[in-house]
């Protein structure tokens, strides 16, 4: 079930935040939030993982495999600090948000051209390194018999930068962050995503406290 985490205190912990350490050391102790953001339907198998990389050239830094029947959902998370602003005053992309976007542009090349390498390293890492903790690693299928390892079974891969807060973004900034998803199908997103699934899975803490009791 996981830890409980009081939203009051997440929200006090994210306004403190300057880059982006803190806050991948809180993912690592709590990755069933970081799951819940993205998958708004469990999957039949479920894993995450830190620092995952893409041959001997990229690194990304949480990558969530989650099955549904007929396809292996991957997805590569790029973290950007979360006092960092997206945009500059000009309507131009920051530097470390022009960079993220590249860097993850060249994340979505590599899947393409080594889809069955990634294919086996997901393996590998489902055996050893998930730090969720929900799935069995000794048979890593969905419900309907689709192993990982198949090279028959599909993967959907997608793309995730999170970066900056909600309200340092203005309207205009909102609509072009919204095209990035468009023009190079990755999706840009402030932390103030995770903090309302915290606001929502956490609003009642009473089954949490008992669970730990």
């Amino acid at each position: 079930m996981g830890n409980y985490i009081d939203p009051k205190e997440f929200s006090d912990f994210l306004d403190s935040q300057k880059g982006e350490r803190e806050f991948s050391k809180f993912i690592e102790e709590n990755p069933e939030v970081l799951y819940w953001t993205f998958c708004r339907l469990s999957g039949h198998c479920r894993f995450i993982f830190r620092e995952f990389p893409l041959g001997s050239q990229y690194i990304a830094d949480y990558v969530i495999l989650n099955s549904y029947s007929g396809v292996w959902e991957v997805m590569f998370i790029e973290l950007e600090p979360v006092d960092d602003p997206v945009f500059n005053k000009s309507g131009t992309p920051s530097q470390r948000f022009a960079g993220s976007i590249k860097q993850v542009d060249d994340w979505a090349e590599y899947f393409e051209m080594h889809k069955a390498q990634i294919r086996a390293d997901l393996v590998k890492w489902a055996k050893s390194k998930d730090i969720l903790g929900y799935s069995r690693s000794e048979r890593i299928s969905n419900m309907s018999g689709d192993y990982l390892a198949d090279p028959s079974s599909y993967l959907r891969d997608s793309y995730h930068i999170l970066i900056g807060r909600r309200d340092e973004i203005s309207r205009e900034g909102h609509k072009r962050k919204a095209m990035y998803k468009a023009r190079h199908s990755i999706e840009v997103m402030s932390y103030d995503r995770i903090k309302d699934l915290v606001e929502l899975r956490y609003s009642d803490p009473e089954p949490w406290l008992r669970n730990q009791s």
